[in-house]
């Protein structure tokens, strides 16, 4: 009898290696599905559920032929390896998502200037129908911002308008981010603006960007606005895009800002 135990297969093994290899293709055909413009931010969000839901089955079918395997010497280790390994290797990213839910603020539209942010003039006709409609943010939410990101605020450089506006074109196009419009700043027209379209690294998602210069005595005013057309969270991607974006634009500008 216990011989015959000991040639058994754990099916809980079989299972596990089958369930995380078969997420790894329902997530790609997401990332490529949604960033192709194929496949809605709403289906998105669903098969990127179903795809990490497998990977998680895979883990814990694993954990269990694994105890089996221990306790009654069933076949099937490297199968629950295999399984364990895959289905951890493809819940990592939904594992940083859930630590950066509960490092940062639920906010989803961050600006460096919160009285008066620069305006989203054409985001609202490229957002999908499914996508959060554009509205300032709230006073509630500003008071969160200005307490989880304190450093968010206008950056002020030392050189004319038109200069800061070419050296920020020229990072938004190095970014990849899909530029809306743009309006250079003229004699007529002092405040020179640029928005675009941002997308995550992985899956694609959109968020909206708009940069706004002003002259500022010698100088000139750099503000920036960060929104996720979907979800509730952004899980701090925002508020970094902001920051990277000035990092950019000091290296271009050789550094020289004052806050």
């Amino acid at each position: 009898m216990s011989s015959r135990l000991r040639e058994r297969r754990s099916s809980l093994a079989t299972w596990s290696s089958r369930l995380a290899l078969v997420s790894i293709p329902i997530l790609v055909i997401v990332a490529i599905g949604h960033r192709s413009g194929l496949m809605s931010a709403t289906q998105a969000y669903a098969s990127m559920a179903l795809g990490f839901g497998l990977a998680g089955l895979a883990v814990l079918a694993a954990l269990g032929a694994l105890e089996g395997i221990w306790r009654d010497g069933r076949k099937g280790l490297g199968s629950a390896i295999a399984g364990l390994l895959v289905g951890l290797a493809v819940l990592v990213l939904p594992l940083a998502g859930a630590w950066h839910l509960m490092s940062y603020p639920q906010l989803i539209d961050i600006s460096t200037d919160l009285e008066d942010p620069p305006a989203f003039l054409l985001a609202a006709a490229d957002r999908p129908a499914d996508a959060r409609p554009v509205t300032d943010p709230s006073e509630d939410d500003a008071d969160v911002q200005r307490e989880a990101y304190p450093d968010i605020v206008p950056r002020h450089y030392p050189v004319g308008t038109a200069r800061v506006f070419e050296d920020a074109k020229v990072i938004v196009d190095r970014r990849g981010w899909r530029l809306l419009g743009a309006q250079p700043p003229t004699e007529t027209a002092e405040a020179g603006w640029i928005e675009a379209v941002a997308a995550t690294p992985v899956f694609g998602f959109r968020q909206d960007v708009a940069i706004r210069i002003l002259p500022d005595g010698e100088g000139a005013l750099v503000d920036v606005r960060s929104a996720a057309r979907n979800g509730a969270h952004d899980l701090g991607a925002n508020a970094e895009r902001i920051r990277d974006f000035f990092r950019d634009l000091d290296a271009s500008l050789q550094g020289i800002s004052e806050e």
